[in-house]
């Protein structure tokens, strides 16, 4: 995923690096909701694999930087 798919024909030119982080906070929290299943204890998922993204997602918005974005990737 790259910064430019968080852009609306709505935005402005200009958007402040504000709005930016709160919608990669949302992607974030939609993905960590989506993959909630893979931590119960009957999943058929790869629980460590998975374990470790979330927490990858969790840690994502404090060490990125909005100009070299490296989103985590499923597994």
């Amino acid at each position: 995923m790259k910064l430019e798919n968080f852009r609306t024909p709505q935005d402005p030119e200009t958007i402040p690096d504000d709005w930016y982080w709160e919608r990669i906070r949302n992607w974030r929290n939609s993905q960590l909701r989506e993959s909630d299943w893979t931590q119960l204890p009957d999943s058929s998922a790869n629980t460590a694999a998975w374990s470790a993204y979330r927490q990858e997602l969790r840690d994502f918005p404090n060490t990125a930087a909005l100009n070299s974005l490296v989103f985590p990737v499923a597994p």
